[in-house]
């Protein structure tokens, strides 16, 4: 299964105080790492994540998550034309209620092959060509 993952699960998974909800970023993460299943992480992800871990904790912390990240073993997807031919794409579709940054993770995942998306963003619902699941109706 091919799965991407939205800022919001990396919020989650590391300011969650919930164990519950912390296991089941693990477990997320975890499969999104084995063999046969793979776990897009786009670059656009990355950077809204830091931005919020800097504001949120520190440089010093951002720096340390960004790395991990990184260093994950997750498919790190850039920004492409294509992606941003098909994020301008959903954008117009959508009649730009949608952010655009949601639209290039949409795009990412839709050029990927992704299956779902992992999100706790209500914008993604919106959307026909991906489905999103929140951390509570994913099924790994």
């Amino acid at each position: 299964m091919i799965v991407t993952l939205d800022t919001t699960f990396f919020v989650l998974h590391y300011f969650s105080k919930e164990e519950d909800t912390l296991s089941k970023t693990r477990k997320v993460l975890y499969t999104c790492r084995k063999l046969g299943n793979k776990g897009i992480l786009p670059t656009i992800v990355l950077a809204e994540f830091y931005a919020l871990t800097h504001k949120r904790a520190g440089k010093d912390v951002a720096e340390k998550h960004f790395n991990e990240l990184v260093n994950s073993g997750l498919r790190i997807i850039e920004l492409t034309v294509d992606i941003s031919r098909q994020a301008g794409i959903f954008r117009r579709k959508y009649e730009e209620k949608i952010p655009w940054g949601d639209c290039i993770i949409a795009a990412t995942g839709v050029l990927n092959k992704a299956e779902i998306v992992v999100t706790e963003d209500p914008h993604f619902k919106r959307f026909e060509e991906l489905k999103a699941k929140t951390l509570t109706q994913i099924r790994i």
